[in-house]
């Protein structure tokens, strides 16, 4: 899990833990959760949209395909652009607007039985 904001990373991670997922760690920037995915090989990773100062959510997902790495991504974002979500999309990711904790527990949940 990638966000910015501490109180909604913790928040989210708490809500998985508590459902039964395991976190293995929880990043405060793209760049954090860039470097915890090539380490970790999560079966989930979901991303804020913003992370200010350094990449987006969306930024760090065409990373993650440009590498080969076909770990399914959730952004999980206030912030909503239709052109943003489309392409969020067309890397094969899924978007959920943030505080939709139980949609994101499903997709969390899916895809992690997809692996």
């Amino acid at each position: 899990m990638a966000d910015n904001d501490a109180d909604a990373l913790e928040l989210v991670c708490t809500d998985l833990t508590f459902e039964g997922q395991t976190i293995v760690g929880a990043a405060m920037s793209g760049e954090e959760a860039l470097t915890m995915v090539r380490k970790t090989s999560p079966d989930v990773v979901i991303l804020d949209y913003r992370m200010p100062p350094g990449p987006t959510g969306l930024e760090v997902l065409r990373t993650l395909r440009a590498e080969d790495r076909h770990v399914p991504v959730i952004v999980y974002s206030n912030y909503r652009d239709a052109r943003m979500v489309q392409a969020v999309r067309s890397l094969g990711a899924t978007f959920l607007d943030k505080g939709r904790i139980r949609d994101l527990r499903k997709a969390v949940a899916d895809a992690g039985a997809s692996r």
